[in-house]
């Protein structure tokens, strides 16, 4: 019997690759500071630009970017971290949550100088019973 090969991954428009990777990486993570995002945005585009008739896989993508971009200032662990919708939702409402000293250790998130202070849900969701 032959075994098929893996099949390609579908290659996308650069500008698709970096509009899913904004969302889904840097809005996720910087949430808290506005100028770095609207910055980092403004830079990914410019590669846009210059790069219009670029297609890639998603992988590559994240290969390129973090090995050779230098946009992103977040530790190395935390910013090649993919992160769900759950996460995102509990770091935010995490007391003084600050990107900049977040690290990924042993698959935790945790800060640079120890644990993450505990979240905390908006008294609205609570009232509702929006489950966390």
């Amino acid at each position: 019997m032959i075994q098929e090969s893996k099949r390609e991954k579908k290659q996308y428009p650069i500008r698709q690759i970096v509009n899913w990777y904004f969302a889904n990486y840097c809005m996720r993570k910087c949430f808290d500071k506005d100028h770095r995002l609207r910055d980092h945005h403004r830079k990914l585009l410019e590669f846009v630009e210059k790069n219009k008739s670029l297609e890639m896989t998603h992988s590559d993508f994240l290969r390129l970017f973090n090995d050779h971009m230098l946009i992103c200032t977040l530790d190395d662990s935390f910013k090649r971290r993919s992160m769900g919708w759950k996460l995102f939702t509990t770091l935010q409402d995490t007391p003084n949550y600050d990107s900049d000293k977040i690290i990924l250790e042993k698959g935790r998130v945790r800060l640079k100088e120890g644990e993450l202070e505990k979240p905390k849900r908006c008294p609205t969701c609570v009232a509702f019973g929006i489950p966390p």
